[in-house]
C-alpha cells in the first residue's frame, strides 16, 4: 500500500510541475497486463514530456483493478511502474506513432488458504503505441508494450491524452 501512494505522489507531482512545459502529456485509462497465467485488467496514469520534436520521456504507473484465479490461488497486480525514453513519429497535425524503451517494474500477489504472498521484479520493456487527436488537447492513445521478465508480459491499453502547455 505504501508503494502505490508513493507511485501515486511522485506521478502527481511530476503532473504538477510538467504543466508548465510546452511539450508534456498526461494520459489516464484502461489496460490488460496479459502474464503468461494469469490477465489483470488495470487502470494506468503516465507522464510524458517531449525535449523537441521527437524525443522524449515517460513515466508511467498501472494499478491492477481486477484479480485473476490461477489453479485456484487468488492473485493481483498490486502495482507496475516504468520509465522510459520515447521516439515520437508525426503522422500528422492528429495522429503521432510513439516507440519507447526502457525499465518496468511489478508486484504480484497471491492468496490461497488462508495464506498470502508476494513477488515482484524488473525487467527490460519496450513498445509502440499511436495517439490520435480531435482537438489542440485532448485525444486518444492505443498502446502495447512487451516486458521481458522471467517469462514474458504483455500491456495492452487504450488511455484519454490531454496534452498540457501552450
Amino acid at each position: 500500500m505504501f508503494r502505490k501512494f508513493v507511485c501515486a505522489s511522485v506521478l502527481m507531482l511530476s503532473v504538477a510541475a510538467g504543466a508548465q512545459a510546452q511539450d508534456s502529456t498526461f494520459s489516464a485509462g484502461l489496460g490488460v497486463a496479459d502474464f503468461d497465467l494469469a490477465q489483470y485488467t488495470t487502470a494506468s496514469v503516465r507522464f510524458g514530456h517531449f525535449f523537441d520534436e521527437n524525443w522524449g520521456v515517460e513515466g508511467e504507473a498501472m494499478f491492477g483493478i481486477a484479480d485473476d484465479d490461477v489453479f485456484g490461488i487468488d492473485t493481483s497486480l498490486d502495482y507496475s511502474a516504468g520509465a522510459f525514453g520515447v521516439y515520437r513519429v508525426a503522422g500528422s497535425d492528429s495522429f503521432n506513432f510513439l516507440f519507447r524503451a526502457g525499465y518496468i517494474h511489478a508486484e504480484i500477489s497471491a492468496e490461497a488458504g488462508g495464506f498470502t504472498g508476494s513477488a515482484d521484479d524488473g525487467a527490460f520493456a519496450a513498445g509502440l503505441a499511436g495517439e490520435t487527436f480531435w482537438d489542440d488537447k485532448n485525444g486518444l492513445r492505443f498502446d502495447y508494450t512487451y516486458a521481458d521478465f522471467d517469462d514474458a508480459v504483455h500491456y495492452y491499453g487504450i488511455s484519454y491524452v490531454r496534452r498540457l502547455g501552450g
